[in-house]
């Protein structure tokens, strides 16, 4: 996937005004999507943490890892995505 080219084609499409939007919406787009292939897949987790805490937990990690450049944070992202398969 080229994450350049999808965030200028959600941009370009008026899904989203600026690039910080679309990375924005499409991640928000992208954890949507993992909460419905995971539903009912994780019975065992604690639920002390939910979903969204965990995501932001690893969201703050990546750009850190990235040097704060957002662009960089979300290629980790979907690298990491990748190593899932889903």
């Amino acid at each position: 996937m080229d994450l350049q080219a999808e965030i200028d084609a959600a941009i370009k499409k008026g899904q989203f005004q600026d690039r910080a939007a679309a990375i924005a919406g499409l991640q928000k787009q992208l954890v949507d999507y993992q909460k419905g292939a995971l539903k009912d897949k994780l019975k065992d987790v604690s639920p002390i943490k939910s979903v969204e805490a965990v995501r932001e937990e690893i969201w703050k990690e990546l750009l850190q890892q990235a040097g704060e450049d957002e662009d960089k944070a979300v290629q980790l992202y979907f690298e990491e995505l990748k190593k899932l398969k889903l």
